[in-house]
């Protein structure tokens, strides 16, 4: 979680962010190394359906993932990727859609 804490930092430190996480003990370790524009949010515990990243990984399993075999870890992270790019910056909708009210845009 550091690391990913740390490239987060490097990539977008001119901006302030607030990821939504749960209470998974990687999210709520005290040796995480937290910048100074990174603010932690954290979820209630046992409520997946508030978690709208939740909804995401749903809608990714339903759509790409869903009674398929995979040769590879690289075949799944290619999936994986082009399940991302459907869901870019550029289509807000969409992701407002999936989102039903997590989302203040």
């Amino acid at each position: 979680m550091n690391e990913f804490l740390q490239k987060l930092y490097s990539h977008y430190n001119n901006y302030r962010i607030n990821p939504i996480l749960d209470k998974a003990s990687w999210h709520i370790s005290h040796t995480l190394k937290i910048a100074d524009n990174i603010k932690l949010l954290h979820l209630n515990r046992y409520f997946p359906g508030q978690n709208p990243v939740q909804l995401l990984w749903r809608e990714f399993r339903r759509k790409y993932f869903q009674n398929v075999i995979f040769q590879s870890m690289d075949k799944v992270e290619i999936k994986f990727q082009q399940a991302l790019s459907n869901y870019d910056h550029q289509q807000k909708e969409e992701i407002k859609k999936l989102a039903k009210g997590f989302l203040f845009i």
